[in-house]
């Protein structure tokens, strides 16, 4: 009720506002007729009226107008500046009967203007005030005329006075009333528009037999019906809401239960497609080991045309091998010759180096025997000089006797020396045609296993070839099963596909309702919550509402 009687009383502050300045409008026309009125009675001479005087009248009424205007127009609205508007219109009223002169008084309806002004606009004792105003205005002009010399009697003024009080009196009421009955029903109206439709308007009023009394009677029809109306749907707008939750709860349930499905059907799609990639990727690794299988076959048939002519081969090598075997037999026996001659030859060489040595001992003796006869022939003097050249010369042959015989040693140690090394090379020959021979021999009878383990890897050869061939056999008919239960697979993941899509169609239109039931039921809220701004009886908001 607060909020309402601010409305309220906002509105009847922007009524008071509209009614000075449509009065300040219409205020204008009044000083221009108060012109024209003082000018013709100037002209016809009725009045001595002074044309400062009229001018004065139109400068100030003119001023004091715009002067109202311009305040109500740009400053927040006051309630006296209604009162300041009335005093504004009561002192032109005034000053035109002052300048008419001893007949103005007959003027003095203009009183009325203001008090019915504002028992229609603003409140019962502002027309009252008004009127007061008016009469106090009234005396102080048949006042000044009377000192002015060109007034009007006293009792001309009683007279007229309660003529204004009279019809004051008939009429302020009637118009306050008719005022406070609409400002009523405004209220009412006012209450019933925020939602109190228990608001009625009061039984007196309502059976005046006037026309505000029948616009009561409709309101108060009006209200009933409205009541009547929301109250139904209060009811219905309970039920929908009830039937909105019960929707959505439904949904809810029915969109969890679509989720499982949804997901069962995804995993086994999953599934599906995992089993068909599978048997996908089996039948690929069968068919590559189909091909190895077969690959494996011909290699096996190749392995043992190969191991055959290894074989061959390795019995051919073990032949090479005998044969070099008993070369290395004869290479030895004619070693052991050669050795025998060289130990022979070694021999031979030493009795050289003992005749060397001889002739060494020869050669040194020789040279102290020519020494001794260069001594004796030296003794002998003149009588030895030939034999001192014979002992030179036998000393020259026997030096040179030593150095041959020392070259012949020293070429006899030297083949000494050879003969030793041939004899040790052959004796490493020897050992190492022994060692060969024993490789030979070792060498023999590892190919001779060779060849009987050949013998045997051609066996398993031949035997895994034969085995690849069925295995071949097998793979080719577990790869036309696999194709078998790839398209079983294919087929069943094309339909657990069409199932997930169908499902998640449905989930889509479940998630639809459920937003659908969702929006209904909040609008039901809204609905409800609408529905509770009215009171439907005296105790609040409708219980339907609720």
């Amino acid at each position: 009720m607060n909020s309402l009687g601010a409305q309220l009383l906002d509105e009847r502050l922007a009524k008071q506002r509209q009614y000075v300045l449509a009065n300040t409008r219409a205020r204008w026309g009044f000083v221009g007729f108060g012109i024209l009125l003082l000018g013709i009675v100037k002209v016809a001479g009725i009045g001595a009226i002074s044309s400062w005087f009229m001018l004065a009248f139109a400068a100030i009424f003119a001023g004091a107008n715009a002067g109202v205007r311009r305040l109500v127009q740009r400053a927040p609205f006051q309630p006296w500046y209604a009162q300041l508007n009335l005093v504004v219109g009561c002192l032109l009223i005034s000053a035109v009967l002052f300048a008419m002169g001893a007949s103005g008084h007959v003027l003095y309806g203009a009183y009325l203007i203001a008090p019915l002004q504002a028992a229609l606009y603003l409140e019962r004792r502002d027309a009252w005030g008004a009127l007061i105003t008016n009469l106090v205005a009234f005396a102080l002009v048949t006042a000044v005329a009377q000192v002015a010399g060109h007034g009007w009697p006293w009792s001309l003024y009683v007279q007229e006075g309660l003529v204004l009080v009279f019809a004051c009196v008939a009429l302020v009421p009637m118009l306050a009333q008719i005022i406070e009955r609409l400002r009523h029903a405004r209220g009412v109206l006012g209450e019933i528009e925020r939602g109190d439709l228990t608001r009625q308007m009061e039984a007196g009023e309502g059976l005046a037999a006037d026309e505000i009394g029948y616009l009561s009677v409709s309101v108060n029809r009006t209200t009933a019906a409205i009541t009547d109306i929301i109250r139904e749907i209060g009811k219905q707008g309970h039920a929908l809401a009830a039937m909105a939750r019960e929707l959505a709860v439904s949904a809810r349930d029915l969109q969890t239960a679509s989720q499982e499905i949804s997901t069962t059907t995804d995993h086994l799609s999953e599934g599906t497609e995992r089993q068909r990639q599978l048997i996908v990727s089996g039948r690929e690794d069968s068919e590559a080991a189909s091909g190895l299988a077969t690959t494996l076959h011909a290699r096996a048939q190749e392995a043992e045309r190969r191991i055959t002519e290894i074989a061959l081969q390795a019995h051919r090598r073990g032949e090479e091998v005998s044969r070099a075997s008993t070369y290395l037999m004869n290479l030895l026996v004619h070693m052991d010759h050669a050795a025998q001659v060289a130990i022979e030859l070694d021999r031979e060489s030493r009795e050289i180096g003992k005749l060397v040595d001889g002739i060494t001992r020869i050669a040194s003796q020789t040279d102290l025997l020519a020494l001794n006869a260069a001594i004796e022939a030296a003794r002998a003097g003149e009588h030895g000089l030939g034999f001192r050249v014979v002992a030179g010369e036998v000393r020259k042959l026997a030096e040179q006797s030593a150095r041959s015989a020392e070259e012949v040693r020293t070429r006899v140690r030297q083949t000494q020396g050879q003969i030793g090394r041939v004899v040790e090379a052959m004796q490493q020959g020897r050992e190492a045609a022994q060692g060969v021979g024993s490789v030979a021999t070792t060498v023999q009878g590892a190919l001779d296993a060779i060849f009987s383990d050949l013998n045997t890897t051609v066996q398993f050869a031949t035997s895994f070839a034969v085995e690849t061939e069925n295995q071949t056999k097998r793979m080719r008919e577990v790869l036309r099963r696999m194709e078998e239960v790839a398209a079983i697979a294919d087929g069943a993941a094309s339909g657990a596909r069409q199932t997930s899509a169908a499902t998640a169609h449905q989930f889509a239109s479940l998630g639809e309702l459920t937003t659908t039931s969702q929006r209904l039921s909040e609008a039901a809220t809204q609905l409800a919550q609408t529905i509770r701004r009215f009171r439907v009886n005296g105790g609040g908001p409708s219980p339907t509402a609720e």
